[in-house]
């Protein structure tokens, strides 16, 4: 789940602890031979004091469903130790801890929960020990590896947890490498696919077509505008380059800043790829047929609560329940998921907003225990479910996504939404994670490029410049940055 609106998805710790006592009472129904079928979990969501694992002791070590038995003996530690996590918006969240604590009673987990884009960075600076284990934004890791501090965990990964290669998506374990070739700097948590969120009531009235081309979404726009210039088709929101409009790059096939080496990055800002894409909402916005508004604004929620906003684009998997739902309680039956449009339709692909991953500090005191926690709280079918109905975290493992069911049958992801209308939703969701591109990456200079690109589309949004100029100065900053930074520039692609 991407954290750009962490404080209005905080789940109280009272919630919390009623959940999470409900959940470790039912035994998981699965082994780890069995992740070529459906796997079952208990109807109701595991709770942190029922720990849905099962665990068994032996002298030396718990066995542990879906947990490598010898992954289990190489690293967990024959007396009582504490792991240090960084814990980015307080996640994993404290049942899915106690849940682990519960499986592997030697291990004890102290969570410093932080929002700050730094606070981890400030940490691993300091190139002594502060934490073992850390959870942050794909978009945060490649500046965290450029420390040195970030332990590559790709030799165990491979060793113990190969089958993730072909459960996890791709574009996620891509992001996981930080650039790298061959490394791998974390575990992929949840994922943000993105699917395109519409108002069923609004298309019909004005006879839309719901849009498989971004040309159709085009002409929906302009026809909408004429018959009723006080709905906006969507907004286009200059605060959010890092999420709405980069999804948007990532899905025609883009790039930002793409490593090619040590230190060395390919600068393709201004492609022709992303021109285009940014020329298409600066023309739709300049016609008055999409709003550049500012997300989670006054305003916004005024609009959206309002039945003024039509469609939104980017509505990552996430969105459905932190933005539309939230934000709008009084309009459930009204609105809809669809697949993404398409620039081209010969061909499905998506972009993805947001997501997390859990790491290790290459200080970390026990990095064993560390990655034991990690791969649990991440891709384990007893922690999933929680994580899902509490959390809202939408899965990385597709794998899941598609065979988590409850004993009842019921799939954990896949189910109908009541306030979607009845539709399946996750169905929308699992076909757009299976498209995901990836070509896509995130540099060490990305939290500074979103400052840039974030003024530069305020600038174009007030029209004191284009939006096409807007892409180009932040390419000329950036080249500029990265020089100075003592980075080079291997090539600017256009």
């Amino acid at each position: 789940m991407y954290n750009r609106r962490a404080l209005s998805k905080t789940v109280t710790v009272a919630i919390v602890i009623v959940i999470v006592v409900a959940v470790i009472a039912g035994a998981i129904l699965i082994s780890s031979s069995s992740r070529t079928s459906t796997t079952s979990v208990p109807v109701s969501t595991p709770t942190a004091s029922q720990s849905t694992t099962t665990t068994t002791t032996s002298t030396l070590y718990p066995v542990v469903p879906n947990v490598p038995e010898a992954m289990v003996q190489a690293f967990y530690p024959s007396t009582p130790i504490t792991i240090q996590e960084y814990a980015w918006s307080g996640y994993p969240l404290p049942g899915a801890v106690q849940m682990f604590e519960a499986a592997f009673p030697n291990i004890h987990v102290s969570q410093s929960a932080n929002q700050e884009l730094s606070g981890l960075l400030s940490a691993l600076e300091t190139h002594q020990y502060v934490y073992d284990a850390f959870r942050i934004q794909y978009f945060q890791l490649p500046q965290e590896v450029a420390t040195g501090e970030v332990m590559n965990i790709a030799p165990w990964f491979n060793e113990y947890l190969p089958f993730l290669n072909q459960e996890i998506s791709p574009a996620a374990l891509n992001l996981a490498s930080a650039g790298v070739k061959g490394a791998l700097y974390c575990i992929p948590e949840d994922f943000g696919p993105v699917a395109f969120a519409y108002r069923a009531d609004i298309f019909q009235k004005y006879n839309l077509t719901v849009p498989t081309t971004w040309a159709q979404f085009a002409a929906d726009a302009a026809k909408l505008h004429a018959e009723n210039s006080s709905i906006t088709m969507t907004v286009f929101p200059p605060n959010e380059p890092s999420a709405d409009l980069m999804g948007l790059f990532w899905q025609a096939g883009g790039n930002m800043v793409v490593p090619t080496g040590n230190n060395t990055y390919d600068v393709v800002i201004n492609s022709t790829t992303n021109l285009n894409v940014v020329n298409f909402w600066g023309n739709l916005i300049k016609s008055g047929e999409v709003q550049s508004l500012d997300l989670y604004t006054p305003q916004f929620n005024e609009e959206l609560a309002g039945s003024q906003i039509a469609s939104f684009v980017t509505a990552a998997a996430w969105y459905p329940r932190y933005v539309i739902q939230a934000t709008a309680p009084g309009e459930a039956g009204l609105w809809r998921v669809a697949p993404m449009p398409q620039w081209n339709n010969n061909t499905f692909v998506t972009g993805a907003v947001g997501g997390s991953c859990l790491g290790v500090t290459a200080n970390a005191k026990y990095p064993g225990a560390a990655f034991l926690f990690d791969y649990f709280t991440t891709q384990t079918p007893q922690v999933l479910p929680y994580m899902w109905t509490a959390g809202g975290q939408w899965t990385s493992n597709t794998h899941y996504l598609s065979t988590l069911t409850y004993n009842n049958g019921t799939s954990v992801f896949l189910g109908n939404n009541s306030y979607f209308g009845g539709e399946n939703i996750g169905e929308v969701y699992l076909k757009s994670q299976e498209a995901i591109g990836t070509q896509w990456v995130w540099s060490p200079y990305q939290i500074t490029l979103m400052t840039i690109l974030q003024e530069q589309l305020t600038e174009a949004a007030a029209g004191q410049i284009t939006y096409a100029q807007a892409l180009q100065n932040t390419e000329t900053i950036m080249i500029s940055y990265i020089q100075s930074n003592g980075g080079v520039v291997s090539g600017v692609g256009h």
